[in-house]
């Protein structure tokens, strides 16, 4: 279902923009939609009224053989580009929930190819309680070790070239019925992502000393490590487990690194 109504956005959109960090979309303006769920079909009702988007799922096309229609926005028009360069960590919204039932959302990452060609990462999921009838904000990490990748492309590659971003309902499709409210999605650094959402390796240990990040992994070599600032913006990728940070100023930063079986760990620390 999910290859199904990815393949609808690519044959009706044939265009995007560069994401960047700190990007939002408010929907203070009524009607203007952002470019989320701008399919605006069968697939995903969509309005922008009051300061926030609403979507709800649809009952099925095809009754007996597919169930009703899960929630879903998309966004091509400023949420695709190179996330790996300009340092995206992941995003947040504000979310209500109007159905009266719990509800599991995931973000999806998409190429521009079509039918089996098209490859989609999956992050993990959050859960939007049926008692969350008033605005919570909510955090989904797009970070390499935490996304589930299907497709021909490896999730590197797709991550330097997104073509667009869809936040789905993945649990029971429920009758068509369920509704979200959507305010202030933001595009947020590696940095800017809390402690809380970074994925743990506990073999994996980080050193600074002596005006070196060192990194000690007890099961696997490292193949990479990679630097951001506070920003998210990227200042170096040093292959090895040794990077110098010598001319680096005081403050916080978070290191990005791979191991040789292609798993990526990020940390914060601090000079």
């Amino acid at each position: 279902m999910k290859k199904l109504y990815i393949l609808f956005i690519l044959l009706a959109q044939i265009s995007y923009g560069q994401i960047s960090i700190g990007q939002t979309s408010t929907f203070d303006i009524d009607g203007d939609f952002e470019g989320w769920g701008n399919l605006n079909s069968f697939f995903t009702p969509v309005s922008v009224a009051n300061g926030f988007l609403t979507a709800g799922g649809t009952e099925s096309i095809l009754p007996g053989t597919l169930p009703p229609n899960r929630l879903i926005i998309d966004n091509i028009t400023n949420w695709g580009g190179d996330y790996t360069t300009v340092g995206i960590g992941g995003i947040s919204f504000k979310a209500r929930n109007l159905s009266g039932v719990d509800m599991e959302l995931v973000v999806l990452l998409f190429d521009d190819q079509l039918d089996e060609n098209i490859t989609m990462a999956e992050s993990t999921s959050i859960s939007i309680p049926a008692s969350a009838t008033s605005f919570v904000t909510y955090t989904i990490p797009l970070l390499a070790s935490g996304l589930n990748v299907e497709g021909p492309m490896s999730l590197n590659d797709l991550l330097s070239d997104v073509f667009g971003m869809s936040i789905t309902r993945v649990d029971d499709n429920g009758d068509g019925t369920e509704s979200l409210e959507f305010d202030d999605i933001e595009a947020l650094s590696v940095a800017g992502l809390s402690i809380e959402d970074y994925s743990v390796n506990a073999s994996l240990s980080l050193i600074v000393n002596a005006g070196f990040v060192k990194v000690i992994n007890n099961n696997t070599d490292i193949k990479t490590i990679s630097i951001f600032d506070i920003t998210g913006k990227l200042l170096t990728e040093t292959p090895g487990n040794k990077v110098d940070v010598a001319t680096f100023s005081s403050g916080f930063y978070v290191a990005h690194i791979q191991d040789d079986n292609g798993r990526v760990t990020s940390i914060k620390f601090i000079l």
